[in-house]
């Protein structure tokens, strides 16, 4: 019995890594109402916005950290250039700073 305890402590943490990673949406491919509809329904997602670029967005405050509050995130669609698609997280301590 103890070498099936050991045996399964040994599996079980590697069976959780092996998850597939969250697939992403592909903003420019899909209408703005889309995409926003995929950020509200799983809370966060992770958004491409380009061939080599993507933004993790949320639905609200509730998918940061204690730390982080929100921004709202406007980005690339298949009906317009810019459009509102949800919300990216952003440290407290900056906000407001400039990036200079």
């Amino acid at each position: 019995m103890p070498k099936l305890a050991s045996l399964l402590a040994l599996v079980l943490p590697a069976a959780a890594l092996a998850q597939p990673a969250p697939e992403r949406v592909p903003a420019p491919a899909l209408p703005c109402g889309q995409v926003a509809a995929i950020v509200t329904q799983r809370g966060a997602a992770l958004v491409s916005t380009g061939p080599y670029t993507y933004e993790r967005l949320v639905r609200d405050m509730g998918f940061c950290t204690i730390e982080q509050t929100t921004e709202p995130f406007y980005g690339p669609s298949a009906e317009a250039g810019q459009c509102f698609l949800g919300y990216r997280c952003k440290d407290r301590a900056t906000e407001g700073r400039r990036g200079d």
